[in-house]
């Protein structure tokens, strides 16, 4: 299959430091014909005309909306896919923009798909994220922190109203933890200076040199690749409650472990789970085989059986 993948943020500094943006892209390149386009196609008769290969399929990335671009783009005559990224950013353009596109079907790791469904009437599918098991896939790394977390604290006040299930949770979190004097922590978490490990391979040995990391969903219930680099990681996923959709790939007790939303259990199965180490190593254990099921090379296969249904 011959694809034209549309994306902005690809081989660009932003993908360099989240790798989400183009793992899906590097890996659909190992096994079919892609051409990547950074621009923005208004009229796709005349960037065919750019091309040297006429492609079956065009796929808008998770970085296309990067453009602000929301307007009809003319001649589009093949089918083709829009990644929904971020809705709480300007979801309903976003939206219009796979309605007046004919946009055939919008991916989506935002459990929303029946809503988006309803509003556009376009045939929208829940598009799970993966992860690399060449970065992050490690044995013998010492264990030197009992939990680990980073990344922005995400509070309420930047996002619109209903965009959590519990308003501050990663601030909740952090004041458990930092009143907690028997466990070493690793922490990096802040909304006004950087709170992400810059370097991606620092960052993988970070997460596998704990022995419990906890994630935690994005706006509006995204299960961010974090939750799958864990889980394959090698280290204990200590994740929110997991959407019912994603429960045939997170479950807990087995390959992960969930507290509830309002923190109510979450110091009882932190302090239960450090203390077990044999029954925690198994639910490890469980994840490594389990989410062999889930990397990036997968993702592309699922977007295959997707495009041959269309």
């Amino acid at each position: 299959m011959k694809i034209l993948y549309i994306d902005p943020v690809i081989n660009t500094a932003t993908s360099a430091n989240y790798k989400y943006y183009e793992e899906l892209y590097r890996q659909l390149k190992h096994s079919e014909k892609v051409v990547l386009y950074g621009g923005i196609p208004r009229d796709f008769y005349e960037l065919y005309m750019t091309l040297d290969m006429k492609p079956d399929f065009a796929l808008f990335g998770l970085g296309w909306f990067e453009h602000k671009y929301f307007e009809s783009i003319s001649n589009i005559d093949i089918p083709t896919a829009c990644l929904l990224f971020k809705p709480q950013n300007d979801l309903e353009q976003k939206l219009n923009f796979c309605k007046i596109n004919n946009i055939d079907v919008i991916l989506t790791p935002v459990p929303n798909c029946k809503e988006y469904a309803e509003l556009t009437n376009i045939r929208t599918e829940l598009f799970p994220y993966g992860f690399d098991p060449q970065v992050f896939k490690r044995r013998n790394i010492e264990k030197i922190y009992d939990v680990g977390f980073s990344g922005a604290l995400h509070e309420s006040r930047h996002y619109p109203a209903g965009s959590f299930v519990e308003e501050n949770i990663r601030i909740k979190i952090g004041k458990i933890l930092s009143e907690k004097e028997d466990i070493s922590v690793f922490w990096s978490s802040s909304d006004s200076k950087p709170s992400r490990i810059p370097d991606y391979e620092q960052y993988a040995k970070t997460i596998n040199s704990s022995k419990i990391w906890i994630a935690t969903q994005a706006a509006f219930g995204d299960i961010t690749p974090r939750f799958y680099e864990v889980a394959g990681s090698g280290t204990l996923l200590f994740c929110q409650e997991i959407p019912e959709c994603y429960r045939n790939i997170f479950v807990s007790g087995k390959n992960c472990v969930e507290f509830k939303s309002d923190l109510s259990d979450f110091e009882e199965k932190l302090d239960y789970y450090l203390s077990n180490e044999r029954e925690t190593q198994k639910i490890i254990e469980n994840a490594i085989i389990d989410f062999q099921k889930y990397t990036w090379n997968r993702r592309v296969d699922h977007l295959l059986e997707i495009v041959n249904d269309l």
